[in-house]
């Protein structure tokens, strides 16, 4: 998603959270996506649930891995990184 594309998820986001929730939120102060987003899991609209999930959905993707072992098995991930079952 480029950031273009972004930011008109934040503003549809935000403004659909004002709308639903009443409330203003200053897009000016640091970390506006994380409070947006923590703002639209406590909202039941499902037009707010639905802009978040599209928001999310960048962030929701497992990162590739650059170089699989072989003949190792991954147990699972922590923080981005394989958990090999040795």
């Amino acid at each position: 998603m480029s950031q273009r594309e972004e930011m008109q998820l934040l503003i549809a986001l935000k403004r659909a959270l004002e709308k639903d929730m009443g409330i203003e939120v200053d897009m000016s102060r640091y970390g506006v996506r994380q409070r947006l987003l923590r703002l639209a899991r406590a909202s039941e609209n499902p037009e707010v649930a639905a802009l978040a999930a599209r928001l999310e959905g960048d962030d929701a993707r497992p990162p590739a891995d650059p170089a699989p072992a072989e003949g190792r098995r991954i147990k699972g991930y922590y923080r981005g990184r394989p958990i090999y079952a040795d």
